[in-house]
């Protein structure tokens, strides 16, 4: 139902039941009144033709008779004037008649009244009070007539102007920000067409401002991917293979909170029997995170490729990025080379989580502890190193912070000792289900509020005879 039809059957509603109440209300009054009225009315006629009919009966019979006459002719409402001699009753009134009886006192002795009777026809009497009612009504069926049509006249004229606004609010609804309001006159009216116009301007910039921001978000998030396409592409591939050594197994799983990661991992030949391997964890997130990371892969790499020894990797690596890290930037890291002729290890490692190895018979064992500070911020750091051996089937698991530090609802920390028995869990499995069950078990522990980069590398050694 529209809201001008609504309008004119509220209106014609509202009108019709003030009608209603105004009739009823005359109608209450004349009911409650309407006795009073008569018999007020009846003395008072009483009184007025009483003397005339005294002074005419004194006169005679025929002056009497001609008096009654004239005052019957002059108040048809009068039916009979009687005068009462002494001791006679007064007549009563009945349904059809009401009848009234004054005294007139004597003109020379006022003790000497006559009393006069008068009976008035109810019908007339109410008649000349009907007439009074039904033009009352009249009256207040044409006011409200003409506040009908008024009303009418401003809604109609009122929703007229409002159409505008509800066609141009459908089209702003629609997309189209370009529509104004024709401003006429100076009432509300007006004033909401002046707010609507500064609405759309608004909405207009506002759209332009979200377009510029969406495409330069688009543009960003085109370069964050071809980032991280490029930070992918640094990872390395299957493991260097050894002639005449056995074969080593290195599995990694990476899942960045971001785009682009502040974790970092890597491995390659050293020389004809040495694996090197390097894990690291940028502190912060996103794309500063990302570029400091791969600037310490690429000098890490360098360095170690030239045969130096873990510590000294590090230490010539941090003077390098510690001389021009005025963000003071810094890692966790962790650097090892495998002979992977015997299985020795020997590392460096800059505030790195411990290192495990699950052993043969499933024992989770805690290794490579740290040697040394952070990495990056401290440009005359030194690390030692610390050593131990992996036997064939057994596994070497690096992780970063964000294993060791994933929440649960609860927010309880999985640290050390979770973990260990997360990889007394995995026990059983080889090289590449172990790196991927770690990263989902911790995923799954942390449910829709992951907190950190997570990075798993997982190396094993395998025989000869397996080859």
């Amino acid at each position: 139902m529209s809201i001008r039809l609504k309008t004119i059957i509220g209106i014609v509603l509202i009108q019709t039941i003030a009608l209603a109440i105004v009739v009823w209300a005359n109608l209450h009054v004349l009911v409650q009144s309407n006795e009073q009225l008569l018999a007020e009315q009846a003395k008072a006629v009483a009184r007025l033709s009483a003397e005339p009919a005294v002074r005419a009966y004194q006169a005679g019979p025929g002056q009497f008779e001609q008096e009654v006459l004239r005052i019957k002719k002059s108040d048809p409402r009068i039916t009979q004037i009687l005068i009462l001699k002494p001791g006679t009753e007064e007549p009563l009134s009945s349904s059809i008649e009401l009848v009234q009886t004054v005294e007139v006192p004597g003109e020379t002795d006022e003790s000497m009244s006559t009393r006069v009777s008068l009976a008035l026809d109810r019908g007339t009497m109410r008649s000349a009070l009907d007439s009074a009612l039904i033009r009352s009504i009249a009256i207040a069926g044409l006011e409200i007539l003409a506040s009908i049509a008024f009303s009418l006249w401003l809604a109609g004229w009122l929703l007229g102007r409002l159409s505008g606004l509800q066609v141009a609010s459908q089209r702003v609804a629609d997309g189209d920000f370009s529509q104004r309001l024709r401003i006429e006159g100076n009432d509300e009216i007006s004033d909401t067409a002046i707010a609507f116009n500064t609405m759309t301007v608004k909405l207009s910039s506002l759209i332009e401002q979200v377009r510029n921001e969406s495409s330069r978000r688009e543009s960003i998030e085109a370069e964050l991917r071809v980032a991280r396409e490029i930070q992918d592409s640094l990872h390395p591939a299957a493991c260097p293979l050894f002639p005449d050594h056995p074969k080593v197994e290195v599995e990694a799983v990476d899942d960045p909170l971001r785009e682009v990661a502040g974790d970092f991992y890597d491995w390659f030949a050293v020389d004809d029997r040495r694996l090197a391997i390097v894990i690291a964890d940028v502190a912060g997130k996103g794309v500063p995170a990302g570029l400091f990371a791969a600037a310490c892969l690429t000098v890490i790499r360098t360095l170690a490729q030239t045969g130096l020894d873990p510590a000294d990797v590090l230490s010539r690596a941090n003077r390098q990025l510690s001389a021009q890290n005025r963000e003071q930037m810094f890692a966790t890291l962790c650097l090892l080379h495998l002979d992977v002729s015997t299985g020795e290890i020997r590392a460096a490692v800059a505030g790195h989580p411990s290192a495990r190895i699950i052993r043969t018979n499933g024992k989770v064992d805690r290794v490579l502890a740290r040697t040394g500070p952070i990495f990056g911020v401290i440009p005359n750091a030194e690390w030692e190193e610390t050593e131990c051996r992996l036997e064939p089937h057994e596994r070497l698991v690096l992780v970063t912070d964000g294993v060791l530090e994933a929440r649960n609802d609860q927010g309880v920390m999985l640290a050390d000792d979770g973990f260990d028995r997360m990889l007394s869990v995995v026990a059983h499995l080889d090289t590449k289900e172990t790196a991927r069950r770690i990263a989902w078990a911790v995923r799954t522990r942390e449910g829709d509020q992951p907190s950190d980069d997570l990075t798993v590398v997982v190396m094993c050694r395998v025989p000869p005879t397996e080859d």
